[in-house]
């Protein structure tokens, strides 16, 4: 609850200018934007690091592009969106004053390809992106006496990249005049790659080290779903 001291009101500014080009089944966009927020606080951010039962207060500021290429050949439709951003919290009682946010993307991709045939439609997609930042444990082994761990500089090390390969499709058998049935699948994460979303490090108080615990996203995963629409 914002008491306009310790936990301050977060304020916005936000700026966004960009255009949209559409000719002959092309369609590009591109949006530029920057954001500034004022007045959060350490404890509302997720932090697993030298941050996480700190309470101070900063800002962040983002700042980015995405770009859309679109192409549509009769029945079949493809894209492509690239975005860029440079996401920075700033807090002035700590030192480094600034450094990366905790969910900072700076590259994304994503491709997808779409057929669309009478009742069939098919989809094949990727996205990859480059991996999130995370804050590395020094070498130091005070951590035997003080049961804390010693960190580098926040946010100093990302991720490993991230990518995933997925396929869906969908066919609809029309029963009556309002109604339909239809049969869907999906493969998500076709390459079954092990693509870790977040990383942070714990002490093991049974062997006394430090452990590096990693959240993965699903590896390939079917599905399939089955849909009456009346």
């Amino acid at each position: 609850i914002a008491n306009d001291s310790t936990i301050p009101i977060i304020k916005s500014s936000q700026l966004s200018i960009g255009f949209t080009f559409k000719k002959k089944n092309w369609l590009i966009n591109v949006d530029n934007f920057y954001k500034k927020i004022n007045g959060i606080t350490s404890k509302s951010q997720g932090f697993q690091n030298q941050l996480e039962f700190v309470r101070i207060n900063g800002d962040y500021t983002i700042f980015g592009t995405e770009l859309l290429i679109q192409k549509q050949f009769k029945k079949f439709t493809t894209s492509v969106n690239y975005s860029f951003s440079q996401n920075d919290y700033q807090f002035d009682s700590f030192t480094p004053t600034i450094f990366p946010n905790n969910f900072e993307i700076n590259h994304s991709l994503l491709w997808n390809a779409i057929y669309d045939f009478k009742n069939l439609k098919v989809a094949l997609g990727t996205k990859w992106f480059t991996g999130k930042p995370t804050t590395l444990p020094t070498n130091s082994t005070s951590f035997l006496t003080t049961q804390e761990i010693e960190y580098q500089q926040p946010n100093s090390t990302n991720i490993e990249n991230y990518f995933q390969l997925n396929f869906s499709s969908s066919y609809s058998i029309k029963m009556k005049e309002k109604t339909k049935f239809q049969i869907g699948f999906s493969i998500q994460n076709i390459l079954n790659k092990d693509n870790i979303t977040n990383t942070y490090f714990r002490i093991n108080k049974n062997t006394s080290t430090i452990e590096q615990v990693n959240n993965k996203s699903l590896k390939l995963t079917p599905n399939v779903n089955l849909r009456y629409f009346f």
